[in-house]
């Protein structure tokens, strides 16, 4: 048996390969992977109207866009995404009993010093800040979420200072029933 028959003809795990008849290994070269840059993607506005939509469903679709998971040049590492403007969160839709089950807590480092709210409350109170609660904690906690959070922009009503940007509407399919 020569070395030739005992070497595979290719061998896809090392990138090497053999070329018949002769015994000597070449290295195959491979392509190099496309890693985006911070400057080579082009940013977009979007506009999201939160009437009637899910809570979830919202934070879903925008943590989405503010990452650029929806772009074919999506990298976990690099901060590819979008600009998101969230309007009309006061008329988000959350099911269920949890506007006077679910709470919010914080505590003031003091002894007894643990304070909560209800999220029907903090809806009446601040509704931006729900929304944006919800959306955040579906970006990294890391120093790249913290800079993706930069790009968000949620107001409580339809209005917002973003009209020069453009924005673009982006639809949420699945609304509140």
């Amino acid at each position: 048996m020569s070395v030739a028959e005992t070497i595979p003809a290719a061998d896809a795990l090392t990138g090497t390969r053999v070329k018949p008849g002769s015994t000597r290994v070449e290295k195959v070269d491979a392509v190099p992977t496309y890693t985006p840059k911070a400057g080579d993607t082009t940013r977009t506005w979007y506009v999201i109207d939160a009437t009637d939509v899910v809570l979830g469903r919202l934070a879903v679709a925008a943590a989405t866009l503010l990452r650029g998971k929806h772009k074919p040049t999506f990298t976990p590492n690099v901060d590819g995404g979008d600009f998101v403007i969230v309007i009309n969160a006061d008329k988000v839709a959350i099911g269920g009993d949890k506007l006077n089950k679910k709470f919010a807590y914080r505590h003031s480092g003091y002894p007894g010093g643990l304070h909560k709210r209800s999220l029907g409350s903090e809806m009446q109170r601040h509704p931006d800040r729900v929304v944006e609660k919800a959306i955040v904690g579906m970006l990294p906690h890391n120093k790249l979420g913290r800079q993706i959070k930069k790009k968000l922009k949620v107001y409580a009503g339809p209005e917002h200072p973003h009209t020069a940007q453009q924005p673009v509407p982006y639809e949420i399919k699945q609304v509140s029933q």
